[in-house]
């Protein structure tokens, strides 16, 4: 197979394309999460280093205020899920709850459906 030499730019050029387009696909993967392990009782985790206190709520934004009919177990989720992003963005891998205000459970008329953990967060090898 014969290319002629008037076609060589373009090729260059397409080639350029896509190895820009094969990196970007590259970059875009999501990075690796690590697990957090959340912990519950009287004390945190033996030998790791504390990096911070953290809360993770059932609301995020205003717009979650509006929305009181979420399933318990959806609010609980997301809390969870909350704190283990902060979590991760301390740069630990446990995190040991301290603290929960749980007023969403029951259906009260007039109390806000919210679920809120606070905990200390923890690097452990």
């Amino acid at each position: 197979m014969h290319v002629s030499t008037k076609s060589y730019p373009f090729i260059k050029t397409a080639l350029t394309v896509l190895i820009i387009i094969g990196c970007a696909e590259i970059s875009a993967q999501p990075e690796v999460v690590k697990p957090v392990t959340i912990m519950v009782g009287e004390q945190g985790p033996d030998g790791c280093e504390l990096l911070g206190k953290i809360k993770g709520s059932s609301k995020d934004d205003a717009t979650d205020a509006a929305d009181d009919n979420t399933p318990y177990v959806d609010r609980l989720i997301k809390a969870r899920n909350n704190l283990r992003h902060e979590t991760q963005k301390l740069g630990g891998n446990n995190v040991h709850i301290i603290r929960s205000n749980n007023t969403g459970k029951y259906e009260i008329p007039g109390v806000d459906k919210e679920i809120i953990l606070i905990g200390n967060v923890y690097r452990c090898e």
